[in-house]
């Protein structure tokens, strides 16, 4: 069984400018700053993303008990642009799981031509490095960004990227899809409030979003998703490893 979409409130992608994908992971700075996104902008549920290896935790929402999933959300900015953004408190358990998804979504981007897509990422780092890393899946997709006037890393992530985010991105020419990978260094704590806003505005910055997200409101959200985590484990991934694997996304 693959990935299945099962639809909320329509029956398809609305015109969009840009997805913005982000799971649990190093610092959480990507699941943050979608999550505030969400929150702050009244986003709209259009969407659950389905896979048999999510990890088995049904959750209630608006009092309801539905399966694990990813959701995906509408978000309409005050300039009127729409985002498109998919999250989750967790990815599928296995690479097979974790490629299918990443078929699924960018299958559904193709589809409903999506500009550009972007995830949002932590890498592991030594304390004090701050620095915001946007990697690219082709020469295509660098110099559409570099002729914006975006910086296009070529040596980092150096040790690659493990999981969904990785593939969403890496599998995207092959979809003629336009993404990259934001990957925002941290040391690696389970939520880095401060990464996160970092993220946001450079985000923000490079796609002329004019976001806004308070950094209170990111500590609110940091704490809502402390209350969820069991541990220091998220979809079966680690985060309590030492820092041997700086330069490592997880």
């Amino acid at each position: 069984m693959t990935a299945s979409i099962h639809w909320v409130e329509s029956t398809g992608l609305p015109k969009h400018d840009l997805i913005v994908a982000a799971v649990p992971g190093v610092g959480n700075v990507g699941k943050l700053v979608v999550d505030t996104l969400n929150q702050e902008q009244n986003a709209t549920l259009i969407a659950r993303i389905i896979h048999p290896d999510l990890p088995p935790h049904s959750v209630l929402e608006d009092g309801l008990l539905v399966p694990p999933h990813l959701s995906i959300h509408t978000v309409t900015l005050a300039d009127t642009k729409t985002v498109v953004t998919i999250s989750g408190n967790g990815q599928p358990m296995t690479p097979r799981g974790q490629h299918e998804t990443a078929e699924a979504i960018l299958t559904l981007a193709n589809e409903y031509s999506t500009p550009f897509a972007v995830v949002l990422a932590g890498l592991s780092a030594n304390p004090g490095d701050e620095q915001i890393h946007l990697a690219s899946p082709s020469d295509d997709v660098k110099t559409a960004l570099e002729q914006r006037g975006v910086v296009v890393s070529t040596e980092q992530p150096s040790g690659g990227m493990l999981g969904l985010a990785g593939l969403i991105v890496s599998l995207a020419p092959l979809h003629q899809v336009m993404a990259a990978a934001y990957c925002a260094e941290t040391v690696g704590t389970s939520v880095d409030v401060v990464t996160a806003d970092r993220l946001a505005q450079r985000l923000s910055l490079d796609f002329e979003l004019g976001l806004d997200l308070p950094i209170d409101n990111t500590r609110e959200m940091a704490a809502r998703l402390l209350s969820m985590m069991e541990g220091k484990e998220i979809a079966g991934i680690d985060l309590s490893e030492d820092d041997s694997g700086a330069g490592f996304y997880v």
